[in-house]
C-alpha cells in the first residue's frame, strides 16, 4: 500500500509540472474579386485617363444598373477610333461628316476624296454630270469611336441610346446602325494590347450582337458578352487592355433616304455603354 501512494503522488508531481497552453486558430483568406478598368477620355476631353474602375459584386444584369461597384465617380467618354482625341470635340474641330453622291454619269461618289473621315477644304471632286436621277444621299455616312478596357475577369457591355429630343432626332435614330469590334492591339498616341487578348476566347470579333439600330437600343440592349479577361500575361494597365471600337453609320436605302430637302442638320445623340462582370 505504501508503495502504491508513492506511485500516485510521483505521477501526480510530474502532471502538475507539465505548462499551461490554449489553441490560437488563424485563417487566412484570400478573395480576389472581378476587377473591369475602362479608360478613354474624361469630361474635360483630357486622354488618357481611366475613368471608371469596376470590381464586380456577383448582381450583373441588363440593361444600365449593373449592380457592380464603380469606385471613380466620373463616366468614360469616347474618343475618335485610332486616336487619343475625345469625340466631344472632335468633329466640330475638324470638319463635317462626308456622303455620297449617288446616280451621276460616274456611278457613286465619295465626297471624302482624300479618306480622312471628314469633309473639308482638303477634299476635292471632279466635275460630274447631271441626270434625271442624280440623287445626293447620306447613306453610307460613317462616325468610328472607341474606348478600352482591361480585366482580370470576363465582363459584358449594355448599351442604350438616349430618348430623342425631337421627331427628326426619332428618324435619325431609326436610319443610324451601330456595330461594334474590338481591337486587341496598336498605339493610338499610348501603345496598347501587347500582353492582352481578346475579351472573348472565339477572337476580337467575337462575342458581339448583330447590327443594331439606335433606335432598338433605347430600352438598353447586350452588345458585347465576353468569356475571358483582358490581361493575358503581366503587364501595365495599357498593355493588358484592348480597344473597343463603336461604328455609327446611317444608310436609308429602306426609308426612301435622307437627302438635301430636309436641310440642314447637327444630329448628336448621348449613347450610354454599361461595362459590368454579369
Amino acid at each position: 500500500m505504501t508503495l502504491r501512494r508513492a506511485s500516485l503522488f510521483a505521477m501526480m508531481t510530474a502532471l502538475s509540472a507539465l505548462p499551461a497552453s490554449g489553441e490560437i486558430v488563424d485563417n487566412p483568406h484570400f478573395n480576389i474579386m472581378g476587377a473591369v478598368i475602362v479608360w478613354a477620355a474624361d469630361e474635360n476631353s483630357t486622354a488618357p485617363v481611366i475613368s471608371d474602375f469596376v470590381i464586380d459584386s456577383g448582381t450583373g444584369t441588363t440593361g444600365q444598373t449593373s449592380g457592380d461597384a464603380d469606385l471613380i465617380s466620373g463616366d468614360v467618354h469616347t474618343v475618335v477610333t485610332g486616336t487619343l482625341l475625345a469625340t466631344k470635340d472632335a468633329l466640330n474641330s475638324i470638319g463635317t461628316m462626308p456622303f455620297l453622291i449617288t446616280n451621276t454619269d460616274q456611278g457613286t461618289l465619295n465626297t471624302d476624296s482624300n479618306g480622312d473621315g471628314i469633309l473639308d477644304a482638303s477634299d476635292s471632286l471632279s466635275a460630274f454630270g447631271l441626270n434625271a436621277n442624280s440623287d445626293t444621299r447620306v447613306d453610307a455616312t460613317t462616325t468610328r469611336s472607341s474606348f478600352y478596357v482591361a480585366s482580370n475577369t470576363a465582363f459584358a457591355i449594355d448599351v442604350q441610346a438616349q430618348p430623342p429630343q425631337s421627331g427628326l432626332d426619332l428618324t435619325l435614330l431609326n436610319i443610324i446602325r451601330l456595330n461594334m469590334t474590338s481591337t486587341v492591339s496598336g498605339d493610338d498616341g499610348l501603345a496598347f494590347g501587347s500582353r492582352a487578348q481578346a475579351g472573348h476566347s472565339g477572337g476580337p470579333d467575337a462575342g458581339f450582337a448583330a447590327e443594331y439600330r439606335l433606335i432598338q437600343t433605347l430600352p438598353g440592349r447586350r452588345i458585347f458578352t465576353g468569356d475571358q479577361r483582358t490581361a493575358a500575361v503581366d503587364g501595365t494597365l495599357a498593355e493588358q487592355s484592348i480597344r473597343f471600337d463603336a461604328e455609327y453609320t446611317i444608310r436609308a436605302q429602306n426609308l426612301a433616304g435622307y437627302d438635301l430637302s430636309l436641310g440642314t442638320f447637327d444630329f448628336e445623340v448621348d449613347v450610354v455603354y454599361t461595362v459590368f462582370v454579369p
